[in-house]
């Protein structure tokens, strides 16, 4: 695929949850991986080829998200009938620009954030549409790494030498299941990982992804380096939204909103979904359904005839992030005044806190604070009227000016969505092996689509990719 004119312009570096990923440390980030699973394992497909059909199929789609939102658009070009049924009042799913209280036209994101220039399948879409791109910054300040001990720096020496043989495996290799029933913590101490190396990456891990290490496989942590390196990352103008405010304008009548799912009835040459309609039961059949929302709704879900114990151990079991986002209003970028050191003081305060607001022109920006798991927890359990006010006086610990230039702001805690109930999804010990084998397989004729079953799992581009395999299998099933 082509890039995006965009991605040619010069300009200046910025990280995303890629780029930071690729320097973490010198124990992994600088040790080439292949990922562990197989294109075939992990769902990855190519592109969709939107030929048209000579018999079009009636296909019900769960979930209006990234994943829902391409799967319906590339069934409806090739000639199916697609129709999708989404609980809440928008499209977009995770992807979720907040406008207000935010004055001067300045927005944030508080979903998904990265477009990156590898990212082919939500490329195509951002071509297509003619969508601009702007550089944005998640750091303030170049970054020179981690420092490590010289005992550190002795564990890369070995973590190097044991990659090479990971590097060299076959995924049928009997050591990758090995590494899968370690937690990337359990990996590190086997390495003779000294403290301080341990709890640095615990703390950045922490505070970028949402992950504690002692949670995450390790095989599942070591397949995030091993994705392909971007060599710059966007954000889209105007907003990450306008991706999925584009397809649902093309689908439009297609899109019912409002309707939640609650039952699943499958048959061998059908299916029937019952949804509430003003909270009032309501049935439509198909011929196909793709499921395309996060497992923590399927499990609210009935379906009948049940699933493989397999796929339901899998819906049940997958885990997901927790995030709160907070972008903050200031009437005055103060913190453009400080030198690098003090930007970086400030970047490392609550998980991450960065400028949302780079490519936005005006005196104002909006600082976003990026704060995970048991941090963002603790502030979940403010009520919510509160939680901006606690996240500012955090920031006003280290720079007691920002509330004379605060003008408001917003908090998003991903967990609480009952539509969502976490961010992106990941693995836990031995579930790379097991529970993620089963994710995108389909059963029957209920298919499977989102960021949990792409190779790019956890990123725009993995729900996009998700959706053209969905749609793939729709189309050439009988």
């Amino acid at each position: 695929m082509r890039s995006h004119p965009a991605l040619s312009e010069k300009l200046n570096p910025n990280w995303s949850r890629r780029d930071f990923l690729k320097t973490l440390s010198l124990a992994v980030a600088t040790i080439p991986l292949r990922p562990a699973l197989t294109l075939a394992q992990t769902g990855s497909s190519k592109f969709f080829s939107r030929q048209k059909t000579d018999r079009p199929k009636k296909v019900i789609v769960i979930g209006a998200g990234l994943a829902g939102l391409t799967t319906a658009y590339e069934l409806t070009k090739a000639g199916h009938e697609a129709t999708i049924l989404e609980a809440r009042n928008r499209a977009g799913g995770r992807v979720f620009t907040v406008r207000e209280p935010f004055v001067d036209g300045l927005y944030a994101e508080c979903g998904a954030e990265w477009v990156e220039s590898n990212h082919e399948y939500l490329l195509r879409y951002i071509d297509e549409f003619g969508l601009p791109l702007y550089r944005g910054s998640f750091r303030d300040n170049e970054d020179e790494g981690l420092q490590y001990s010289p005992r550190a720096r002795k564990t890369h020496e070995r973590l190097e030498e044991i990659t090479k043989q990971v590097n060299s495996f076959e995924h049928l290799n009997p050591s990758l299941p090995e590494l899968d029933k370690l937690s990337f913590y359990e990996f590190l101490k086997q390495m003779d990982a000294p403290p301080d190396m341990i709890e640095q990456m615990q703390r950045q891990i922490s505070g970028l992804m949402a992950i504690n290490i002692e949670s995450i496989s390790a095989l599942h942590m070591l397949n995030e380096f091993a994705l392909p390196e971007a060599p710059a990352s966007f954000r889209v103008a105007g907003g990450n939204d306008q991706v999925p405010k584009m397809l649902a304008k093309y689908l439009r009548e297609h899109i019912h909103y409002a309707r939640p799912v609650v039952k699943i009835a499958h048959e061998s040459r059908s299916v029937q979904i019952t949804f509430l309609e003003n909270g009032k039961q309501q049935i439509m059949s198909g011929e196909h359904a793709v499921i395309a929302a996060p497992f923590t709704c399927v499990r609210k879900m009935e379906i009948t005839p049940g699933l493989s114990a397999e796929k339901m151990k899998a819906i049940n079991t997958l885990a997901y992030g927790q995030i709160l986002k907070a972008p903050l209003q200031f009437r005055e970028r103060f913190w453009l005044k400080y030198e690098a050191e003090a930007r970086k003081s400030l970047q490392g305060m609550i998980g991450s806190v960065y400028e949302s607001t780079g490519g936005q022109p005006g005196p104002r920006g909006i600082l976003l604070a990026y704060i995970p798991d048991k941090s963002g927890m603790e502030m979940a359990n403010t009520p919510s009227e509160q939680r901006v006010e606690k996240i500012l006086a955090k920031v006003a610990e280290l720079h007691p000016e920002a509330p004379k230039y605060f003008e408001g702001g917003y908090a998003k805690w991903w967990q609480e969505d009952p539509w969502a109930g976490g961010t992106y999804a990941y693995f836990r010990p031995g579930e790379i092996t097991s529970v993620r084998t089963m994710i995108a397989k389909p059963e029957g004729r209920i298919h499977f689509a989102g960021e949990h079953t792409a190779g790019w799992q956890g990123y725009m581009n993995g729900a996009v990719e998700s959706g053209h395999r969905a749609a793939g299998e729709v189309h050439e099933a009988s």
